[in-house]
């Protein structure tokens, strides 16, 4: 019997929590290392204002529409609510809107490529044949820079 297949051998997952707990017990990291991380994460993106998602129909309404329906996606920060809808799954279709109405840049980044639309008068922009895969949308922004970021959502 190989040492994987015995039902006493303990799995690595297994080994890792213990491993940690020992660690956690015996060395535990002190507060002010886990307040300079927690702040070096908060740092990365200063001059952006994240926007979270707030709506996935994908989540929201799972059981209640059938798999050919259009998913719908809303992030939200202070000042700018990003409206999506994935509405072909074929053809990796993806039209959303800006509220309230803005003209810009709107990027949509992917692990292998990213591309630029820029949103009319009421805010509206769109993605044909979108990547499978995580992206993330950047709007707006002077030189180059994004405004506002995205979660990374898997599409």
């Amino acid at each position: 019997m190989n040492e994987r297949s015995d039902p006493s051998t303990p799995s690595d997952d297994t080994l890792l929590e213990l491993l940690g707990a020992a660690l956690q017990v015996a060395d535990p990291v002190p507060e002010h290392v886990l307040a300079a991380a927690r702040g070096a994460v908060a740092w990365r993106t200063i001059d952006q204002d994240l926007a979270d998602l707030v709506f996935d129909s994908a989540v929201e309404l799972t059981g209640v529409r059938d798999r050919d329906s259009a998913r719908q996606l809303t992030f939200r920060t202070a000042d700018l609510e990003i409206e999506l809808m994935v509405v072909d799954p074929a053809s990796r279709r993806l039209v959303g809107q800006l509220v309230p109405p803005l003209a810009t840049s709107v990027t949509l980044e992917s692990t292998s490529e990213s591309a630029v639309q820029h949103s009319d008068a009421y805010g509206r922009f769109t993605f044909e044949a979108i990547a499978d895969g995580p992206v993330r949308l950047a709007v707006g922004g002077a030189e180059g820079r994004a405004d506002v970021l995205t979660d990374w959502v898997l599409l």
